[in-house]
């Protein structure tokens, strides 16, 4: 059996590695791949496995809009932290859905089903199967800290504490505090938004997301709109529209 391991988390890849060696010995593994970049080349030159174990959240998207595009037959386990991913997951061939960080038993359980159902001829769950392996199982969202930028073949992480702001331009971009501007690969800032920390970020309007840690206070405008006072310069305006200002003055003084 030929398994995939589709995981950002250095630590959680070994982990379940190791369960996979004691669980199912003589198993092949490939990876653990990081990225939704490495995974696509990866695919692009291998046949697909016989299982896919993939983590939703990825160092720079989700694996399951990659994994939707390729449409692979393979059967997927997802491991994640967060719920909201769910119904997606079961769309994409899931055979189950486990929450981290995953125990023993519920992967061994999850490759029991794998099994039981190749022999069967069939790789995936119904939704209602879905819905009763989530019941009660629901964790607090563990968001990104870090954030990989590629550049051909480099990768350089970027630590939670030198990010200051995302900027929407043609592409997403990252801006640190000693202000070098980065290519990201998410797609949007909606992307941005669902992995990052709500406390510490905020989407001020449709270009601009910005940490706390860089607004040094706001006055409004004629309109109702607040213009931030950022620590920092950024190229675009930052400015927060008059139906968000009261939210963000609740998120600011919390």
């Amino acid at each position: 059996m030929n398994i995939l391991i589709l995981e950002d988390e250095p630590l959680v890849a070994e982990q379940l590695m190791g369960h996979i060696h004691q669980l199912a010995p003589h198993a092949t593994l490939a990876g653990p791949l990081a990225s939704v970049q490495e995974a696509r080349a990866w695919f692009q030159k291998h046949p697909e496995p016989d299982l896919i174990l993939a983590d939703v959240q990825l160092s720079d998207g989700i694996s399951i809009d990659l994994l939707v595009a390729l449409k692979p037959a393979s059967p997927i386990i997802f491991t994640t932290a967060y719920d909201q991913y769910a119904i997606r997951a079961f769309k994409v061939n899931s055979i189950d859905y486990l929450l981290k960080p995953v125990q023993y038993d519920e992967l061994q359980a999850a490759l029991d089903k794998f099994r039981e159902l190749r022999q069967q001829g069939s790789s995936r769950l119904s939704l209602e199967e879905l819905a009763r392996f989530l019941e009660g199982k629901s964790v607090p969202l563990r968001y990104k800290e870090n954030v990989i930028i590629h550049s051909g073949p480099q990768a350089q992480r970027i630590e939670e504490k030198d990010i200051a702001c995302f900027i929407k331009r043609d592409l997403i971009f990252l801006q640190t505090l000693d202000r070098r501007v980065l290519v990201t690969e998410y797609r949007s800032l909606d992307e941005v938004e669902e992995v990052l920390d709500p406390a510490r970020y905020f989407r001020a309007n449709r270009q601009l997301v910005v940490h706390r840690r860089v607004i040094g206070g706001y006055k409004t405008d004629l309109q109702g709109k607040l213009l931030l006072t950022l620590k920092i310069d950024v190229s675009e305006t930052p400015a927060v529209s008059k139906e968000k200002a009261a939210a963000f003055k609740r998120w600011f003084e919390a």
